[in-house]
Parts: structure tokens; sequence; C-alpha cells
């Protein structure tokens, strides 16, 4: 049976626990498959979203199509994860006709009360790898350690060496709108009153509507790869820039304008944009 991206991405599927996610944690090389054709108004909204023709997604839609729990639900996170780190390498386009996606939990590191686990994706058609994508989030509990944790170093960014290419806001319309397309619903980004008893002034932007922002507006060639290292939260309605190293034009910043905080550092490298 294939299925079939819709309006809703999760629709007919359970309600995923924080225990139902944990059992998955601790499946260590167990990989989950399951097929996949893009279609419906969902494809053709994303479509829209992401400037591409109806109908033909272009490489910068792979981080939306490789979210774990859109692959199977029970790598929900819960809902006080900290996401750390995401990559994503792209191979080719992403295809219109059925193809195979799969999502296996790569490594987790436990330490007292807390653990880090490296959930990886991939998009395969037939033996071809299209795509695959490794997210690392921070969680509280306690799991036993396993696999190796693959994490690379955050880069060093001389703040002086810092270009801004771009000036944006992400206010909590477009919050609530990435949510809704991704298919991934958090308290922290859909409930005011959830993040002021986190501490937080507002909703918070997605750690992934930041690393798509950013690759977006650097460009997402035929082929490449892109990572993004997360180092603090972004409340709705923050004024950022999007900065461009001069010293090593791979690497990108999105800072917070007035106090010059640097949210999060994107290494991305990919061939010529395609049109």
């Amino acid at each position: 049976m294939v299925s079939q991206y819709g309006t809703d991405r999760n629709a007919g599927g359970a309600v995923t626990t924080r225990a139902a996610t944990l059992e998955m944690l601790r499946a260590p090389g167990l990989t989950v498959e399951r097929p996949l054709e893009l279609s419906g108004e969902w494809f053709n909204e994303v479509c829209l979203w992401l400037g591409s023709p109806i109908g033909a997604l272009r490489t910068v839609g792979w981080p939306m199509i490789l979210i774990p729990e859109s692959i199977d639900s029970r790598y929900r996170l819960g809902d006080r994860a900290l996401q750390v780190y995401q990559r994503v390498e792209w191979f080719g386009p992403v295809p219109r006709r059925e193809f195979a996606a799969s999502a296996r939990v790569e490594w987790v590191s436990g330490r007292a009360g807390s653990f880090e686990a490296g959930i990886g994706t991939e998009a395969r058609l037939g033996d071809e790898r299209l795509a695959r994508s490794l997210l690392v989030a921070r969680m509280t509990g306690d799991l036993d350690s396993y696999g190796e944790r693959a994490l690379p170093p955050r880069p060093d960014v001389d703040a002086t060496s810092l270009a801004r290419r771009l000036t944006l806001v992400v206010d909590e319309g477009m919050i609530r709108h990435f949510a809704g397309l991704a298919g991934t619903r958090y308290p922290v980004h859909d409930d005011e009153r959830y993040a002021w008893t986190q501490g937080y002034p507002a909703i918070l932007v997605q750690g992934l509507l930041l690393f798509m922002t950013q690759l977006y507006h650097a460009g997402a060639g035929p082929t490449g790869r892109a990572e993004t290292w997360f180092r603090r939260a972004v409340p709705a309605g923050s004024l950022l820039e999007s900065c461009q190293s001069t010293t090593d034009p791979t690497l990108w910043a999105l800072r917070l304008i007035g106090g010059g905080e640097i949210a999060a550092i994107t290494r991305i490298a990919s061939s010529s944009p395609s049109g």
C-alpha cells in the first residue's frame, strides 16, 4: 500500500505517546520503511510555499520530506526536546512516483537525567539513494547509550567576517503555517501560554524552519549537503539577519539583530542552483 501525503500528513495515524517514542529509541538498528507518493493538496501547497512549479518540488523540499515522525509517528520527539543539529544530503530531485522512505535511530548518548539521540532518515528509488538526513535532539530521561555519537564539531565563526545577505522576521502566523505543512505540532511552537511556562516571551521558531529558510535563500542545487548547528532559541517576531562568511563562503549564520547573538550556524555545499 502506498502512503500518499495529503492535506494532513499524519491522518489516520495513532496518537503517539512518550512511552512509544522511548521504545523506538531503545531499539538500535531497527529500520522502519514506508512507501511514499507525493500528491494532492498538501504537495501542491508545499510546492507553492517553496516557490516550485506545481508538481515539481525542488531539492530544497527534501528536509521536509525526511522528517522522522512523518515516516513513523513513533519518532515524534518529546514536547521539551531540544534540537541540536540537522544534516541533509541530497543526490537528486524529489520524485513524483512512488519511492521508499526509511528511518532508524543511529545512536543514543545518555548522561544523568538526559540523553541525545541521532535519528537518520533516507529516501530511495529502487537501489538509488535520493537523499538522507540526520536529526539530533536532546531530551530529558534516562536511556542507555549505544552506537557512536556521530555529531560533527560546530564550526568556529568569526563574527567580523559575516556579511549580511538578508533581513527577515518570522511571525507567529508563519510558524503555525509551517507546523501545518510539516505535520509536526509541538506546544512550544503553537501555544503561547505553554511557551511562557518554559521561560520564553513567545512561541518559538522551529529548528527545521530556520534550516530550510537558510537553505532556500542560499540556494540548493541539484546535489548537495547542508548541516545546521542550533545555538539558541528564536522567539516569534525576532528580527534576524542571514549572514555569509566572507572567509568561508560555505558558512552561514542566522543572527539576532540587536544583541548580535548567533542562533544557528549552517554549512552549505551544493552544485549550482537549478532553475
